[in-house]
This record gives structure tokens, sequence and C-alpha cells, in this order.
């Protein structure tokens, strides 16, 4: 049990910390794309008013001697981030159709890579996507409606795009990196991080057990001055009561005591080759006759040679308690059905029987010890609300799971995989 907190604590742990860091470098790429993204509209959008060329070049921006260096005297830059340098740092060209939807002009003389031919293709392409801005591989571009037709600006982005496929791989880099130095971190203190939670299971462990050894001991005394009193005076019903009470202490105490043992796990528990089978028609056997004698109907579906690895005794009490639980709490106008079936690698163990009061669904509260559907205390139905606990520890001993659930309400269905 220490060791599935353990390695629960890492897991859970290494899964928070990842997908903390899948969002924020999910935040940081994304907005380093879109700020990318937002300086190429920014530029192509200045190119596209001014037909196809930055006006400062020539024109009034062009910083003269006496202005400040990087800066033009006495005017602002369209945008943040464009400086002096940006007009002659952009790679572009542009293409100009005329009211028939005809190329007219080919402007590739601030970009090398890019043939005329190349720049009809692309427009030819844009044209036919029918959409005003978007990419073509590497270049971005945007469509301008003028008075004589359109203009078609396209942007080199490779060396942004480049810029974010590179911060992209960093990032995912750094976070693995992050992630595994984390890790090893968690495994390293996850010892420290239980090691409250281990105290106090040893300790409750620890009480449980030697409570139950010295509980052995008054009881048998409160039995044999039963007994006493019994041949003095004859049995009555306040002996009886007294019998009564010491017996269910007594099977109280034991169940507890083996529920300590069986959170271990496995441990030392003995193993053998189980025909689950036999094992359970022989158990269901001793309930047959109280069944019958109750009025109720059982129903069995049991294949044949089913073998399992596990505990002979252990594995009879599961069938026991799942039996106990349909008599005491089941509805008498419902037959109680088993079934045993193999499903692959897996073996299906489950109970069936009527039920009142349920609601529809999951009912995985019914394995917490102590805890009975019937809270009052006025309940006339025995037991101590520990024997599901009890079938869910002996079904995890084996390496299974159990689930319980009501599909409508009127039904209780148990599903032991093994």
């Amino acid at each position: 049990m220490i060791n599935k907190l353990r390695h629960r604590v890492i897991i859970y742990t290494v899964i928070a910390v990842a997908l903390v860091l899948f969002i924020l470098m999910g935040i940081v790429n994304v907005a380093n794309f879109y700020n990318k993204d937002k300086a190429a509209d920014e530029i192509l959008s200045l190119l596209a008013e001014n037909d196809g060329a930055f006006p400062m070049m020539g024109g009034p921006w062009e910083r003269k001697d006496d202005g400040p260096k990087g800066e033009p005297p006495g005017n602002q830059f369209p945008f943040p981030g464009m400086t002096q340098e940006t007009p002659y740092e952009t790679r572009f060209f542009t293409v100009f159709l005329g009211d028939d939807g005809l190329v007219k002009t080919i402007d590739t003389g601030k970009i090398a890579a890019i043939s005329s031919s190349d720049a009809g293709e692309m427009v030819a392409k844009a044209e036919a996507k029918g959409k005003t801005t978007g990419y073509d591989g590497n270049y971005k571009y945007l469509c301008k409606e003028t008075e004589v037709g359109k203009v078609y600006v396209f942007l080199d982005c490779t060396r942004d795009l480049e810029s974010v496929k590179s911060f992209l791989k960093n990032s995912l880099l750094v976070s693995l990196m992050g992630l595994i130095t984390i890790g090893l971190l968690v495994v390293l203190l996850s010892p420290k991080m239980i090691r409250p939670i281990v105290e106090s299971y040893e300790k409750q462990k620890e009480f449980i057990t030697n409570a139950g050894h010295e509980l052995k001991t008054p009881m048998a005394v409160i039995k044999s001055c039963t007994d006493v009193i019994e041949m003095e005076n004859g049995a009555s019903k306040w002996t009886s009561g007294i019998h009564e009470q010491v017996e269910k202490l007594t099977n109280l105490t034991n169940q507890m005591v083996e529920l300590s043992k069986m959170d271990e796990g496995p441990g030392d528990l003995p193993m053998e080759n189980v025909d689950l089978s036999s094992l359970m028609e022989e158990t269901l056997e001793g309930f047959e006759l109280t069944v019958e004698q109750q009025g109720w109907e059982i129903e069995k579906n049991i294949e044949p040679n089913i073998v399992v690895r596990g505990n002979r005794p252990l594995l009879a009490e599961l069938v026991s308690i799942l039996a106990d639980n349909a008599l005491k709490y089941g509805n008498p106008d419902e037959p109680i059905k088993f079934r045993l079936l193999r499903e692959g690698k897996k073996v299906i163990l489950r109970e069936e029987n009527g039920a009142e009061g349920l609601n529809p669904g999951s009912q995985e509260k019914l394995f917490d010890r102590f805890y009975r559907g019937d809270t009052s205390h006025s309940s006339e139905k025995e037991g101590s609300g520990i024997g599901l606990s009890m079938a869910r520890s002996i079904v995890t001993a084996h390496g299974g799971t159990i689930t319980a659930e009501s599909p409508d309400g009127q039904r209780f269905i148990i599903t032991a995989t093994l």
C-alpha cells in the first residue's frame, strides 16, 4: 500500500507539472508566433497602402545628417518595432492585377529567390483560395483592392518562421529537461513527502493489531463467565444476548486484523493454482439451503475449469461475502445471480441481486469500512459494514479490481475482475 501511494504521488506530481509546462509553453509559443505574425501584417499593410514600397525610402522619413541616429527627425514610425533599417532588411515582391483579373505588373526587385513566373503562380493560387491574406509556404501575402484592380504583396517570413520553430524546439527541450529534473526530485523526495501518512498508517495498523490481541482476553473471560452463569442458573435471553454480542465482537476484531494484513498487499500471502469454478460451486452450496428456507431463488452461471492464481481461503471468503451481502440487503422478490466467466486473460466474477432505495450509478462508497446502505440505528439487518471492504481488499491482494453499481436503482451489481 505504501509503495502504491508513493507511486501515485510521483505519477500525479509529474502529470501536474507536465500539464503546467505544456500550458505555459503553449501560451509562450502562441504569443511568440502571434507577435511575428502581427509584425508581418503591419509591414504588409504599409506596403499595400503605398503601392508595394516603403514610403520612407527617398521620402520624408529618410534620416538627415543632423537627425538622431536610427530615428527620422520630426516623425514617428508607423508601427512599433520598425526602424530605419526595416526597409533594407525586408524581402518582398508585389503583383498588380487589372480590373479583368490579369497580371499587369510584377515587381521582384526586393527579393532574389522568386522569379516573375513564380510570383505569377503564387498570385494565381492566392486568387483561387479567394482569401485576402494567408500563407503560401514561408511567404505571407495581403491583397488590397485599388481603383484600377488589385495589388498583392508577398512578404518573405522565412527568418521569422524559422525563429518561431527554433523557439518551439528549444522551449520543448527546456520543458522536457525541467520535467525530467522535477521527476527525479520527486522520486528522491517522495519518501519524505508521504512520511506523515506512512507514520499515521503504521500507527493505525499497530493499534488495530494490538487492540485485536488485547480484546481477545476480555472477550474470552466474558464468554467463560457467561458459561458459568448458565451452568449455575440456566440459560436465559440475557446470557444468549451476551454470547451473541461476544461472537459478533470477536468476528469484527478478526476481520479488522485480517483487513490490516491484506492492506499490505500480497506480501507473503500463499498463492496456488485455484479452480475457481469448483470453489465457487462449493462455497455457494452452503448458502443455497439458507436461500431456499427464506423463499429466495439463486441462479448460477459458472463456466467450468476456470483456474486462477490466488489464495484459496480468501477467494472462498470473497464469494461468501458477496452471497452474505445479497442475503442481507437484497430484494427477496428478485433472484440472486452469480456468474463466473473468462474474458481474454481476465476472470470476471459478478453477483447481481434486487435492491431498493439505491441511486442509479456507481456505488463505490459501499466499499468504505463500516459504511452501510441503511444508516438507521434501528435497522434489523445484522452486519458491521465491513464485508464489502474486505471483499475489495481480497480482490486488490490478488491484483484485481472490484466495482459496485446500480443501473436503474432496482438492481445491485458487484463485479470483481481478477
